[in-house]
This record gives structure tokens, C-alpha cells and sequence, in this order.
């Protein structure tokens, strides 16, 4: 009963804190379209004042950056967790336990990478439709 209560508390506190995450990457900058995007605050300017291609695109760069640096995180989380896994006597009997623990933030890191690159692909096809046909 104790460890699926905590996983889903473990589950809805890491969701939220993606999204909260993201949720500022909305509002984007209104400065010049070449400028990248460098933070959330950047961002929900951006969002708010998207209107041209290379706003879509710039704000797509941002999302697929993002997406990155927490497949990154991903990365580390589960190798941390390989580790605990094969090591499971080092840490006696609490709960959860560290390989839990890492699993958890691996697969919280992969949802939250996720997410980053289907707004990064949504913000990509809005550049496209905004492009002239010449391109």
C-alpha cells in the first residue's frame, strides 16, 4: 500500500514540476526574431506574441533544447538506477529504495523530454504553415 501511494505522490509531484517547467515557456520574447529564447520568462513572451514563422521556429528550438537537456537528465537518472539495481544490499531495507527512486525520475525526465519535443514538433508545423510556398 505504501509504495504505490508514494509512487503516484512521487508521479504527480515530478508532472507537476515539469509542468510547471514548461508552463512558463509559453509567453515568449518579442524581441527579434534571430534572438534565441535563453528562459521560461523568454518563452511565455515568445508564445504570447507568436505571429511569424521564425517565431514559431524560434520557440521550436527552445522546446527541442529543453527536450535535450531532460533526455540528458533521463540519461542519468537510469544509469543511477543500472547502479542500485545491481547493488541492492549496499542500502539494507528502505523504502523506496534508491533504484525506485532514480527509475522514477528517469521515467518522470523521459515524459517531461517527451512533452518538450511534441511542442517543439507543434510549434515547427505552425512555422511551416506561416512559410510561403516558395520555400
Amino acid at each position: 500500500m505504501l509504495t504505490k501511494g508514494f509512487h503516484q505522490n512521487l508521479r504527480n509531484a515530478l508532472f507537476a514540476a515539469v509542468f510547471l517547467v514548461c508552463l512558463p515557456l509559453g509567453n515568449g520574447s518579442a524581441h527579434a526574431a534571430p534572438q534565441a529564447i535563453s528562459n521560461d520568462k523568454e518563452l511565455n513572451v515568445a508564445l504570447k506574441n507568436a505571429k511569424t514563422s521564425d517565431d514559431h521556429r524560434r520557440i521550436a528550438a527552445y522546446y527541442e533544447e529543453k527536450a535535450q537537456e531532460l533526455q540528458q537528465k533521463e540519461k542519468e537518472e537510469q544509469e543511477l538506477a543500472d547502479y542500485f539495481a545491481t547493488h541492492p544490499s549496499m542500502y539494507g531495507k528502505i523504502y523506496p529504495t534508491p533504484n525506485q527512486n532514480h527509475k522514477g525520475l528517469a521515467d518522470y525526465y523521459h515524459r517531461a523530454a517527451g512533452i518538450a519535443l511534441q511542442r517543439a514538433k507543434e510549434h515547427q508545423h505552425a512555422a511551416e504553415s506561416l512559410s510561403p510556398a516558395a520555400h
